[in-house]
């Protein structure tokens, strides 16, 4: 397998620049008419072991997750993705089929979300797979949704449902059967969607003052808009929203499926605080228009208060920054 060689195969499986884009694979940088509006920009590393494990997932499924989580950055700001660059890093031992069904997972989630791939790179590896993606988004000035807006007072809601995405790796390392609810985990962490339709969704009717995608656990993630934001969050346990693959494996190896809802990352289910008055019809039309439930699940404290988690019994109790963390020992 030779570099440009390579590269050929790629620009050919790609195919013609699209609409906006002058120059696309082939030069030393793309060239592209951005849009009116802001743009957004965004990137990602992802590293063999530490995101994602070949045995675990097809190159495919490989591919199409890295492009889930930078196309989930730019919707957790209210953006719709436009163009993206794809650098890898390459072992020795992955050959030219191997890249190609890479790019496929790649690409499908691309024209799934109107993302153009414009360029890239690739080399050697001496060690395992990185795949790197920047990706640019675009939205209007009015409705970029930060982490730092939230207010004391405000509901905070959560799409979707938690826990999937880490019960499916535990499922996956313990051996557990692909049957049921263990079978939806397994492809919650190995196939997730980003939930860009679903702000946009929620842009139409409530005016979100701060949202977040959950990439390294819901109890991280909420600790993010509220150190950003200068408040606190409360949570109620009985209103996450659990999945029933969290549920069942955690009923199999006696784990506590609250846990898995809260520490779980690689959701890329959206968090988003509104105020109260708003929560019934935003949450009446996300679920109506995307199918994708939407829940109330806390409400935004005053900051001396933390991130905390009011149990069934009503007892409080501190909400620890849960969730994946790089560079800890």
């Amino acid at each position: 397998m030779r570099e440009f060689e390579l590269i050929e195969a790629i620009r050919r499986k790609i195919g013609a620049p699209g609409r906006g884009t002058v120059v696309g694979i082939g030069d030393d940088a793309a060239v592209y008419e951005p849009p009116g509006g802001l743009e957004l920009f965004t990137s990602d590393a992802f590293v063999e072991d530490v995101h994602f494990r070949r045995d675990y997932s097809t190159f495919l499924e490989i591919g199409a997750k890295c492009m889930v989580a930078n196309v989930s950055d730019i919707a957790a700001m209210g953006g719709f993705p436009t163009r993206a660059t794809v650098s890898l890093a390459v072992p020795s031992d992955v050959g030219e089929e191997e890249i190609g069904e890479l790019y496929d997972g790649l690409i499908e989630v691309a024209k799934k979300y109107a993302v153009e791939i414009v360029g890239g790179d690739i080399v050697g590896s001496p060690s395992g797979l990185v795949v790197a993606i920047a990706l640019v988004g675009a939205a209007d000035g009015d409705r970029v949704v930060l982490r730092g807006g939230a207010v004391v007072g405000d509901a905070v809601l959560v799409t979707g449902e938690l826990g999937g995405a880490q019960a499916g790796l535990i499922a996956l390392e313990k051996g557990l059967p692909s049957e049921g609810d263990i079978a939806k985990a397994l492809a919650r962490h190995r196939l997730p969607a980003p939930r860009v339709a679903e702000a946009q969704a929620l842009l139409d009717v409530a005016t979100p003052h701060s949202m977040i995608d959950i990439s390294d656990g819901l109890g991280s993630e909420v600790w993010h808009i509220a150190d950003e934001s200068g408040v606190g969050i409360e949570l109620w346990e009985a209103k996450i929203p659990v999945s029933p693959g969290a549920t069942e494996v955690a009923k199999r190896l006696g784990l506590d499926d609250l846990d898995l809802a809260v520490s779980s990352g690689e959701e890329f289910e959206l968090v988003v605080t509104v105020p109260p008055s708003e929560v019934d019809r935003a949450i009446e039309h996300v679920t109506t228009v995307t199918g994708t439930p939407l829940s109330w699940v806390g409400k935004v404290v005053a900051a001396g208060e933390g991130c905390r988690l009011e149990r069934g019994d009503g007892t409080f109790e501190p909400l620890g920054r849960t969730g994946y963390e790089h560079l800890t020992d």
